[in-house]
This record gives C-alpha cells, structure tokens and sequence, in this order.
C-alpha cells in the first residue's frame, strides 16, 4: 500500500473499531507530520510522509495505543524538520515526546565526545561513534519508557521492507547495525513479531542474489495455500464454537488467526529437515515437509488461567477436526512458546496454539515488564548482550551479568575499585582460590577477595594481561582507559 491518505483512513477507521481513546491526537499528529514533512521525499521518489504512516499501520494492526501510534507518525519530525522535543510535548503530550526523543538520532552537530569511547574524537571512526551513541540513547531512555523500543522496530521493518533502491554497501550495512542492534533487543523484549520479521527482512536482503528461487518457491507455495486455508480457518472456527458450547464453558472464541512462517524461518526448517547446506540447492517440493503457517486458536479470556495445551488436545480429538487433523509432534520457538504440529490428509503441516487474547498480545509484541532490557548497559558500543547469567554474593545478593563473564568481570560489575584490586575469589564455599579468569557460570555464589593496604584500602594490582581475562566489552573499556593512560 503505498497511498499514505488510504493507509491513514485505515488506521482511524480501525482505531474507531476498537473504540480507542484519544484519536483525535491521532488525527493531529498525522496533520502536523504531513505539514512538516511537505516537500520531502524518500530515495525512491515517494511523499516522506508515506514512512512514518506505514510506521503507525504496523503497530496499529498489533495493538498499541494512540500514543505510540502519534509517536510514530512524529517520529522523524525533530530529526528531519527541525521539530523540537519541547515543542512536541506542548503540541501533544510528555509520552509522545519522550518516545520521540528516544528515537531521535544524534547528529554530527549535537554529537558530544564520550571521553570513555577511545575513537570517539577520531573523524575515521565518527560515523560509528555517533550511531553507537544514538543507540545508547535509545537504551537508555527505553529503560523507562520501552514504547520508543517498538517505535525503532516499526521503523527498522518499514526501512528494510523499502531498502531496494539503495546500492548494495548500504544495505549491507544497514542489515548489520540492524543485527548487532535492533535485533537483540527485540529478543530481549520477548517480541515474536518484529524479532521474526525484522530477521527475516535481514535475510532476504543479505540473500538477495541467491534467493530468488527459494523466494518463488514460497511465494507460489503461499498462494497456492490461500483458497484452502481459508476453509481450513472456517472449519476450526465453528468446530471449536461447537465444542465451547458443548461444554457449557466460560470462556469464548475471539478469532483463529492463520499466520504463514517467515521465508527465514522456512529455509531454516528445510535446511534442517534435510540437511541442505545451500539456499540454491532448496527445490519447491521440499515446503510440503516442513511446518509452514501458524495457526493460533485465540480466546477472549484476559488471563492465561488453562492449560491450553491440554485444551488443544480435546478440540482436535473430540470433534470433526479429527477427521482432517493428527497430531504428530510438538515445537518451540525462541521464546519457547510451544505449538502443537498437525499434518493434515494432503501432508501439509501446521504449528497449532491455543491461548488468551492477552497472550496471544504478548507473545506477538513482547512484553515492557520482566525481562532483561533493564540489564544492558548502555555504555556498551558493540551491540547488546541477549544472554545473562544471574551470580549471587556472600550476602546473596542476586547481580545479572552477561553470561561467559569471569571473576574479573564480576568484580568490576561490583565497583571498579574492586575490580582493579581483584586477587583471587572464592565460588560457591568452596575453600580453594579461584583465579580471574575463571568463568562463572548461573547460580555461583562468589566471594572477591581484593588487595588492600595497611588501611584497608583497595590496592590498585591491574596487569595488561587482564585484557585476556575478562569477557565483556565494559570491563575490558575501563582496562584499556586505565592503561592508556599509564602508558600514554
């Protein structure tokens, strides 16, 4: 869709379904956004304000509210118009502008050298200090407001869904800042639509030359599926009402959803299946094999209060269903939310779900509680860290740090003082010394002991070849700082 004033009646006309609140901020933001971006257009030849409408539909069809729908709208606003942030608080709301400001970029102009950063003051490693510095300022104000997150990966999607113009360098490069990135956040959000997508868009555009066939293949396969998936989808709807009513239960359909896999995920699951080392050696036979739509089975229950798993299994075997559908396996995918696989009497395979609107809600979008996104330090300058281990302190005080960190790591993750002056530790009760560079692993309770002198003040011990003992990027920022300076 490429018609930015039919796209936009489609959001306020679906907004006004759901009886959504404040949608005459909508309206105005997307006015003032059309205003302000008047005369620009994209590399491609479009109306600019054709991206940050495209930007609102996607997170409008998952479900965010008017806010982050106007942050959307705005979100290029400051970075490409001249828009203050202080103006959009007193146009709109403090919301909207502080998840505008998150995803604001930082500019040549309004950079400030980060005395920390050792290349930072260099014009051969600008560029990349300023985008490390952009995406730390996401972090850091997304770790208080975690919508300017979803406002980025709304962005990133549209940008590499509309990338085709540009030369292949630039693509190049923007799949990598993408990977090392926006990526690893959505994982840490726990977002299965746009970690899905957005890895997807990755790999069609890094495949680009390659993949033509595997793309034809999937997309004549999709197709050829349409007509019948629309029945199939009809049949589970009333077969699952029936039974509902059957069982007098308190809880009711709200929709069968029918999701076809993203071409990433089925060239995995093909190259898996059968052993296939190249994208060019896939031939279109091999889709029949392998689990190629999802299927959810939503309720309008608000909490995930059954074993809906259980639940799936009664549906499929005591009704018609079973006429047409056999359980043979179960999956997971990464954020281990399990799906029943069914094939069906023409060998096509489904994954199957059954679960509440509220988590169905969760497991498309993430969730902006319980997960690790307050861990990452946003001081960190090549990408983010998806994988923590929790270690616990004499006092059994629980401390997240990444995994594969070592003692050395752990001891600066306390205080630097503690870790420049890191002799030795003590894991888990244990009465023999631990060196460190020992790697920690979850669950290990940890005592650091550290040099002191006759005062009991820790004693600065800190050897170049600690740069070989520790594993993350903070600890080992702070050693070459240190030492920089010593040695000038």
């Amino acid at each position: 869709m490429n018609n930015y004033e039919e796209i936009f009646n489609e959001i306020v006309n679906n907004l006004k379904n759901k009886n959504s609140l404040d949608i005459s901020n909508v309206i105005k933001a997307y006015n003032f956004a059309k205003e302000k971006h008047k005369n620009q257009f994209r590399k491609s030849g479009e109306p600019y304000i054709l991206h940050p409408v495209q930007v609102a539909y996607i997170l409008e069809h998952l479900d965010f509210n008017t806010d982050v729908i106007s942050s959307a709208l705005l979100h290029d606003t400051v970075e490409d118009c001249g828009v203050t942030i202080k103006e959009i608080e007193k146009t709109f709301n403090k919301q909207i502008a502080e998840i505008v400001d998150a995803v604001t970029a930082i500019t040549k102009e309004n950079f400030m050298p980060d005395n920390e950063n050792l290349f930072s003051n260099t014009d051969d490693f600008l560029k990349q200090a300023i985008e490390d510095k952009t995406y730390q300022k996401l972090i850091s104000i997304g770790k208080n407001n975690k919508f300017g997150f979803y406002i980025k990966f709304a962005d990133r999607l549209n940008n590499l869904q509309t990338i085709g113009i540009f030369p292949k360098y630039k693509k190049e490069a923007k799949v990598n800042e993408t990977r090392k990135w926006i990526i690893p956040i959505a994982k840490l959000l726990k977002s299965k639509y746009f970690y899905d997508n957005i890895k997807n868009q990755c790999f069609l555009v890094s495949t680009e030359e390659e993949n033509k066939d595997f793309i034809n293949y999937y997309s004549r396969y999709i197709k050829n599926m349409k007509n019948y998936l629309i029945i199939l989808k009809e049949r589970i709807e009333r077969e699952v009402g029936i039974y509902l009513n059957s069982l007098k239960a308190n809880i009711s359909l709200y929709k069968v959803i029918v999701e076809p896999k993203t071409q990433l995920e089925i060239y995995d699951s093909i190259t898996s299946h059968f052993e296939i080392s190249k994208l060019t050696k896939i031939k279109e036979s091999n889709f029949i094999s392998v689990p190629t739509y999802n299927i959810y089975i939503v309720f309008n229950e608000k909490e995930q209060t059954k074993n809906y798993m259980e639940l799936l299994y009664e549906i499929l075997n005591n009704t018609n269903l079973s006429q047409n559908l056999r359980a043979i396996n179960i999956s997971y995918d990464t954020f281990n939310n399990s799906y029943l696989v069914v094939k069906d009497n023409i060998r096509n395979l489904f994954g199957i779900a059954c679960m509440s609107r509220a988590h169905f809600t969760e497991v498309q979008n993430g969730t902006i509680t319980g997960t690790d996104v307050d861990m990452i330090d946003e001081t960190m300058a090549s990408g983010v860290v998806t994988n923590f281990i929790t270690v616990l302190t004499p006092n059994k005080e629980k401390i997240k740090i990444p995994s594969h960190s070592t003692v050395l790591d752990f001891a600066f993750k306390l205080h630097n003082d503690i870790g420049f002056s890191c002799k030795y530790a003590f894991i888990n009760d244990s009465p023999n010394k631990s060196p460190i560079y020992t790697r920690l692993n979850n669950g290990d309770k940890v005592e650091v002991v550290c040099e002191l002198d006759k005062n009991g003040l820790n004693v600065n011990i800190a050897e170049l070849r600690w740069l070989a003992y520790c594993k993350n990027e903070n600890t080992q920022r702070v050693l070459i700082k240190y030492f920089e300076k010593k040695y000038n």
